[in-house]
């Protein structure tokens, strides 16, 4: 069976992760966490067709203080990868969700010094059109220190000094519906040590603790422009 019917069957939250749990092979070295379906601002469920190629929207996951993106990558596919983190181990990077395979889902935490979108401004973020740090569209840029990330390779680093690939979130697509659900990642161990470093601006966002609680059956995804008052052009 290949990716696009699997991922048919699976139609509705709790299918979806029943079913990527029964297919390790799918889900290489990905950490099930409980799904969550992707909705807009006003709680009406997010489609895929809806997800524009223009910026990244921006969802929390697994926890709270999590903040992940999701990318339309175009008239691209994403490619499943392999790669590593030097916390969490080696993994393949999910193949892309939605009809057309081109949607994807990484955590929006650079992992050079861990910039990370916030309400009040994002130094990372995908460049569509391109960015002054490379001559490609289509990549994700941290303009703190010039880390580079492609998403269709499973957010591999291209550029700049981060030491490894944005960790991936794993996507499963309701074809009925044309929903969108998240259903796993990679990171638990990387969450502790971004928890750690940033534990009091998290605190004062979320409430002690707020920040590692689940996100619940349900993530807000908003553009990037929306969920921060200024994001960085470089």
């Amino acid at each position: 069976m290949d990716r696009r019917s699997f991922v048919k069957t699976c139609a509705g939250t709790a299918i979806a992760a029943a079913c990527w749990r029964g297919h390790p092979a799918l889900a290489a070295a990905m950490a099930d966490h409980p799904p969550a379906r992707l909705v807009n601002a006003d709680g009406s469920p997010l489609k895929a067709a809806d997800v524009t190629t223009t910026e990244a929207l921006v969802f929390a996951y697994p926890y709270r203080g999590i903040p992940c993106f999701l990318i339309n990558l175009g008239g691209r596919a994403a490619h499943p990868t392999a790669l590593a983190s030097p916390e969490d181990g080696d993994y393949t990077s999910p193949a892309g969700a939605g009809p057309h395979a081109n949607l994807v889902a990484c955590v929006a935490i650079c992992m050079h010094q861990l910039s990370y979108p916030t309400p009040d401004y994002s130094a990372i973020r995908y460049a569509a059109s391109g960015s002054p740090l490379t001559d490609a569209p289509g990549l994700i840029v941290c303009c703190t220190h010039g880390s580079v990330y492609d998403p269709a390779t499973g957010a591999a680093r291209v550029a700049g000094p981060a030491p490894n690939a944005l960790l991936p979130a794993r996507l499963a697509w309701d074809a009925e519906s044309d929903g969108l659900i998240a259903t796993g990642c990679v990171g638990d161990k990387f969450f502790a040590r971004f928890f750690d470093a940033y534990k009091s601006d998290l605190i004062d966002r979320f409430g002690p603790g707020g920040y590692r609680q689940p996100v619940g059956e349900t993530a807000v995804a908003i553009p990037l422009s929306r969920y921060s008052a200024a994001v960085s052009t470089c």
